[in-house]
């Protein structure tokens, strides 16, 4: 595998893990691009939850650690992917978080709708 000094296609690329997909094919190629879009998708839904409370027990401290390690693990795993300098995979790392933010988007607006706005009350008084 060559070095490329800038942003190129190809599918002679290794995403992660060494030697993988590299030498094994195209549908190894777009398995890969496949992981990435998931992985870019989940981070952005990372991204976008709340990680504190106002007031929070110890327990939930732990499990709040516990939740931004897995983000950060996520986050590191999406900048590997970047960094091959592989347009596909770049590409397929901003369709991911596109998803990512749409989909978190319409789920949260279908399943907890904003509150209608009320109108002022009538003060007779004045």
């Amino acid at each position: 595998m060559s070095q490329h000094s800038g942003l190129w296609f190809g599918s002679d690329v290794e995403i992660l893990f060494s030697g993988w997909p590299l030498g094994h094919g195209y549908f190894h190629f777009f398995l890969a691009l496949l992981l990435v879009f998931i992985i870019s998708v989940v981070a952005q839904m990372c991204a976008m939850t709340p990680m504190t409370t106002p007031k929070m027990a110890a327990r939930s401290l732990i499990h709040h650690a516990a939740l931004n390690g897995f983000r950060t693990l996520i986050a590191y795993l999406v900048l590997l992917c970047v960094i091959t300098f592989n347009a596909g995979v770049i590409i397929m790392v901003l369709f991911g978080h596109v998803a990512g933010y749409i989909g978190l988007t319409l789920y949260l607006k279908y399943h907890f709708p904003a509150p209608a706005a009320t109108p002022p009350a009538y003060d007779a008084k004045a």
